[in-house]
């Protein structure tokens, strides 16, 4: 998106530019930053977090009691309507932020709970690997019944770099749909059927799994969930 950058000289004298600096410096800054601080404090504040947005007509409605307060009284309509414009836009901004970064969180938290060994999925399935497997082969089937061919992907090809091309769109629709499912079936089979076939890029794996290369795959997780949470 392409973006204009407008310059503005305000011509005036000095009379009225100090005015006018005072104005901006002693009354609409610091009413922006109560207005800021009021909705910060504000006991729907969580819920708004949650939402990723906020009801704007409340910051007008904080905003009214304050022309009559001796800190913020006296400045021109304009000015109060450009103040709760300006608290609007920034908390418009941060909460989108704030639930964009929840998402991402919830998303790890999610991958960290399904990303198990092959070992803990037997376990867990109370089957062995090869019924697993079987499982597995079954979900790809439904996604894909139209060509069993496909339900082993192949392999990505790579740049010049050495670098792997992006996700193609067929397998991020298929890594959606197994995070759907997951969510939302009880089966337990059918939920380790999926972390097994999540884990191993949508398809079934021929190799047996790398118990250390899986060890310091799960870390690596876990030390991007830390880092989130902060």
């Amino acid at each position: 998106m392409s973006q204009i950058t407008i310059q503005c000289r305000l011509v005036a004298s000095e009379t009225t530019r100090q005015q006018l600096w005072q104005l901006m410096v002693e009354k609409n800054t610091p009413l922006i930053n109560e207005l800021l601080s009021q909705i910060g404090k504000h006991p729907e504040f969580e819920t708004w977090r949650q939402k990723g947005k906020h009801p704007t007509g409340i910051v007008k409605e904080l905003c009214e009691p304050l022309k009559n307060d001796p800190r913020f009284m006296g400045q021109p309509a304009r000015f109060y309507t450009s103040a709760t414009a300006s608290v609007n836009y920034i908390y418009k901004s941060w909460f989108a932020l704030m639930k964009r970064f929840q998402s991402q969180l919830d998303g790890k938290l999610r991958w960290l709970e399904m990303l198990n060994s092959d070992t803990e999925l037997v376990e867990a399935s109370g089957v062995s690997l090869d019924i697993l497997q079987t499982k597995s082969a079954e979900i790809l089937a439904q996604f894909a019944p139209q060509n069993p061919a496909k339900t082993q992907p192949a392999k990505r090809k790579k740049t010049k770099k050495g670098k792997k091309s992006p996700t193609s769109d067929s397998e991020r629709n298929l890594s959606k749909n197994l995070f759907d499912t997951y969510s939302n079936t009880e089966d337990n089979l059918t939920r380790c059927a999926i972390s097994y076939l999540l884990k191993n890029g949508c398809k079934i794996s021929n190799k047996a799994e790398n118990t250390d290369k899986f060890a310091q795959r799960r870390r690596k997780v876990e030390r991007e969930t830390r880092v989130s949470h902060r």
